[in-house]
């Protein structure tokens, strides 16, 4: 049987996978811990805004016209498109307000008019960013809840 004997010599050696396990982390693995704590930051947000009162309606809400981490429903009705932000580095937050750029707020310009072309027009409608912090530990606070910081929705 060639085929074992050639797929057993394929395999690394056991000095082969140490070299790959000390290797300082790659691209990719930093951007699993990045979109680790970005799911972490979302989740942690829709907590929060649930403690406040607010009604998770949906979560990572996607459309061809662009997609919003949560959406919810405030204490007054009015729906708010929520777009959570995170950092693990506390001295990096102005960074991560800025990161709301005007690509950004177009994008969620276009999904609000979007949602309410699918639900219902008459609808109260508004854009907050939330922004998340996790300290050195891994544990997560909440920075800002920016309401009303996307205008002209």
């Amino acid at each position: 049987n060639t085929g074992a004997a050639s797929a057993r010599s394929r395999r690394p050696s056991n000095s082969q996978r140490d070299q790959r396990r000390s290797r300082p982390p790659t691209d990719r693995r930093v951007g699993r811990r990045k979109t680790a704590l970005g799911r972490a930051a979302e989740e942690f947000a829709a907590e929060w805004l649930h403690a406040r009162g607010y009604r998770i309606v949906e979560r990572n809400y996607r459309r061809p016209w662009g997609e919003a981490d949560i959406i919810a429903r405030d204490r007054d009705g009015t729906t708010v498109i929520v777009e959570v932000r995170s950092r693990s580095d506390a001295r990096r937050v102005v960074e991560l307000l800025e990161s709301v750029d005007a690509r950004k707020q177009r994008q969620l310009r276009r999904l609000a008019r979007g949602l309410l072309a699918e639900r219902d027009r008459h609808i109260d409608i508004r854009v907050d960013v939330i922004a998340v912090v996790a300290d050195d530990e891994g544990n997560l606070r909440m920075h800002s809840h920016i309401r009303n910081a996307v205008e002209d929705v």
